[in-house]
This record gives structure tokens, sequence and C-alpha cells, in this order.
């Protein structure tokens, strides 16, 4: 089974970290042969190595490039593609009429987060909604995001983000990771997500003063860069400066994330509700007890008062004492720890993701290829029909003749 990956990035990101676990997942079935297609020329990326898959860089000249199509359309006639699975809304865009015209089955990943309020306007969610009919299935990361998408249940499916084990088994020694970063408190409060306006750093940072103000056993981390850095960074007073950093982009997230007594993940839900965060998975693979927005996913990842807190958008109010109840109460932030990496060794395990998606495949090659040979049976009944009715005007020609 050939199946071609179709994505606009393979940057540092929670859905390009999960194509590349799938890739990984999925290296052990030799039935498989897996091809990615990336549609930007970022020079940051993931590596893929050519035993996990085929990179193949899609040329494109600006945003409305209708080239791509036609390239796509070669690529994936001359590799003989049983399966595009795309990876979001624009790709999904291209996707759509070139697995009809192909005869390919047509995965559409488009859905990622789980907005609570989407405007029919939003061009994210008016493409996802024209590729709907042409897919074979839509697959998210959440019931939430099915929901939120409006996915007809015949149409959905969810299967959860799958945590690769391997990404915490040997980690920077946190003695020393703490003097490289300067840590000398023995509590550290951490954030990991970008900075853009979809992330609620503002929160982050208020609660991280009003503690700070509090007491001085704690440091707060923020990992992540983007355009929303600046200006958060700048509502830091010079006197907390010290406790609050901000590491920018890091490629010691795991390690850097074994260092929290707590995790946080603040949404801004005004704009953005999460798919399953990558960033809390990691967290709660650590053992790290998570407090964060009730919106989205979250719920299905963090349950309430077992593997952490959940709180109310916007309120640092409620943050803040969710954090000082699991600083104060360290066995009680323990216990959550534990039964988070349990529930991520449970629910949201690289295998259980890897084994999902292989049925998903297996279930739409099955199908499409039955259909295929539905229509092949209708087309030979056809023809079988033609035939004998050219049989039955030559019968009757002939007789008429003879008469």
């Amino acid at each position: 089974m050939r199946i071609l990956h179709l994505t606009d990035s393979l940057g540092p990101g929670g859905k390009e970290r999960q194509i590349v676990e799938l890739l990984r997942g999925l290296l052990a079935h030799r039935d498989i042969k897996s091809f990615v297609a990336v549609t930007d020329e970022e020079e940051v990326r993931y590596e893929i190595g050519c035993e996990l898959a085929q990179v193949i860089q899609l040329v494109r000249r600006g945003k409305r490039d209708l080239r791509l199509f036609k390239n796509l359309y070669d690529l994936v006639s001359d590799l003989k593609v049983d399966i595009i699975h795309s990876w979001n809304p624009m790709c999904s865009i291209l996707a759509a009429p070139v697995a009809k015209v192909c005869g390919t089955a047509f995965v559409n990943g488009f859905v990622r987060d789980a907005p609570p309020h989407i405007p029919l306007w939003n061009k994210y969610f008016l493409m996802g909604k024209l590729t709907i009919p042409f897919s074979d299935i839509v697959v998210a990361n959440s019931h939430a995001g099915l929901a939120a998408y409006h996915i007809p249940e015949r149409k959905g499916l969810c299967i959860y983000n799958g945590f690769n084990p391997e990404r915490v088994s040997n980690l920077t020694n946190e003695a020393e990771l703490r003097s490289i970063l300067g840590i000398t408190t023995p509590n550290v409060v951490g954030m990991i997500a970008n900075f853009t306006p979809r992330k609620d750093y503002a929160t982050f940072v208020e609660v991280a003063c009003r503690i700070c103000q509090l007491r001085n056993d704690v440091t707060f981390v923020a990992v992540g860069t983007g355009e929303t850095l600046s200006r958060v960074r700048d509502r830091v007073p010079p006197e907390y400066a010290p406790r609050v950093k901000f590491l920018g982009r890091r490629k010691d997230v795991e390690s850097i994330a074994n260092l929290f007594t707590v995790g946080v993940l603040v949404t801004n839900s005004r704009l953005h509700g999460e798919g399953i965060s990558n960033a809390i998975t990691e967290c709660m693979a650590l053992g790290k007890p998570i407090v964060a927005t009730n919106d989205g996913g979250t719920p299905e990842l963090v349950l309430e008062g077992q593997t952490g807190f959940l709180v109310p958008s916007h309120d640092a109010e409620a943050l803040t004492g969710r954090v000082l109840e699991l600083l104060n109460d360290r066995g009680l932030a323990s216990e959550f720890g534990r039964e988070g990496r349990r529930r991520i060794g449970a629910a949201f395990s690289l295998d259980a993701m890897t084994n999902a998606y292989l049925r998903l495949y297996r279930g739409v090659a099955d199908r499409r290829a039955r259909a295929t040979l539905s229509e092949g049976a209708v087309a030979s009944a056809i023809n079988a029909g033609v035939e004998v009715c050219h049989d039955e005007d030559r019968t009757r020609d002939a007789d008429r003749s003879a008469n």
C-alpha cells in the first residue's frame, strides 16, 4: 500500500511531529510505503530519514499557484499512490480533486483543533467544508474537533495523537540544565507553546507575577517563539524578570519539561480550541501534573481532578489558585503526575495511534478496491447487455432479409 502524506510544512510544530511519529510507527509494516509531499520551502524542518519516507518538494510559486494541482496529479500518478492523506485545509483543497480524478482514496486530516466558535466565513472552515464530500474519511485528533467542524458521523473518525516514549529516554541531566538556564529555585512552572494570538501567554505572565509576589521559590519558564513574544515579555516587571524566563525555540523541549513542577497550557479560547496538545502530552508522559484551559480536546486528555486541573479561559485568579494548590501539595502533584503518565501509556501511545491509522488505511483502501471492482462489474454487465442488444438487432435484421 502506497500512502502520500500531503502537508504545508515540516517545521517544528505539533502536527508535523505527529506526521514524523506516524511514519516511525508505520516503518515496521513492510506492506506500507510512505511518501511525504511538502508545499512550503522552509529551511527549518524535522529530519525524515529515507528509511521512514521519501520527501518530495512540490514547487509553489505564490499562494494561488494552480500548477500545484497538475504537479500533485503527476506525482500521484507516477508513484501509483493508493491513499492521499492531507494534513491541513489548503492541502485538502489540493488533494480532493486529484484523488477524485486518479481514483485514489482520500483521508482528509484538516481537523487539528477544536475552535469554540467558527464563523461561516472562516477560510479554514470553508475549505474544510468544500472537501468533506470528496473524502473517504475525515480524521481528527479529538472528538471535540469533529464536533466543532460539524463533521457528519458517517464521515468522521477520531484518532488520538500517539506519544513515542523514546523522546523522554535520553534527557539532559537536570542539575546541568538548571545551571545552563540559570534556574536556582526548587519549583518550576512551565508552558510550551508558540507565541501567537491563539495562546494566552498574557494570562500565564500575569499568574507568574502574582505568584512571584507571594513567594520566591518558583521560576516560570516559557518555551517558544512568535509574533507576540516581545509584547508578552514587556509585561514582566524588572524585579521578577530573573524568575520569568523566555527560552525561545528549543530542541531540548522534553529535557526542559522534565524540570517542571507543574505544566501549564493557557489558550485564548476566543480564537482557538486545542485539539490534543503535544505539549501537554509531553508533560504528562514525564509525570508532570497539568493545569490547562478547559476548552477543545483538552478535557479528553487532562482528566479533571485525576491528572490535573482544568480552568476557565482568561481567568488568572483560577489559574493562580490551581497552580498554588499543586505547589503546596506535593503529594497531590505526584499523584496527578503518576496518573497522567499512566494515561498517556494507555490511551495515547504510539502503538495505539499507529494501529488506528493502519486500520483506517486498510479499510479505505479495501473499500476503494471493492468499489472499483463493483464499477468494473457494472461496466462489464453494461457492455454485455449492449452486445446482447446488438446480437438481437442482427438477428431481427437477418429475419427481415429472409422474409
